[in-house]
């Protein structure tokens, strides 16, 4: 029944194409700034990977992207010893060709969020780089999902 199901809406998985695997193997992704913070490497790190597992010679493509990282408190406990935060990351990036012109821009947002307990120290320290480096890697993806898909309709 599934296969039935997704051979009517015509989905045809990513290794299958290889037009497509070749196209996003020839994406460059722009360097990192030398003052970049942990979840910007992250974020790099894992572009660059998730978009081609092997060394290609030829960009065709330039991957341009900033991050804009914003935290907000949501939940502060009576007696403040308990407080929630949401941390966001909000890409945007542009495709570009070797030219220079943008090709395809948009933004994707990837959240997350993490607890401060009265053990500030040990909890919020693990919570907060668990939590930098899950919200970078779903940013990765997201941005490959949207790249994907440009492509695809293209």
């Amino acid at each position: 029944m599934l296969l039935i199901l997704l051979n009517a809406c015509q989905f045809e998985p990513v290794y299958k194409n290889k037009n497509l695997i070749s196209n996003l193997c020839s994406i460059k992704v722009r360097e990192i700034k030398p003052a970049s913070q942990i979840y910007e490497i992250n974020f790099k790190n894992e572009l660059d990977y998730i978009l081609c597992d092997k060394k290609v010679v030829s960009n065709e493509y330039i991957l341009d992207w900033s991050i804009e990282r914003r935290f907000k408190e949501l939940i502060k406990s009576e007696t403040n010893f308990t407080r929630r935060f949401e941390e966001t990351l909000k890409i945007k990036f542009n495709l570009l060709d070797t030219n220079n012109n943008i090709i395809y821009t948009d933004e994707i947002m990837s959240k997350g969020a993490y607890n401060i307990l009265e053990d500030e120290i040990i909890s919020t320290k693990a919570s907060k780089e668990s939590l930098n480096t899950a919200i970078s890697l779903n940013a990765a993806r997201l941005v490959l999902d949207k790249i994907y898909l440009f492509m695809r309709n293209k």
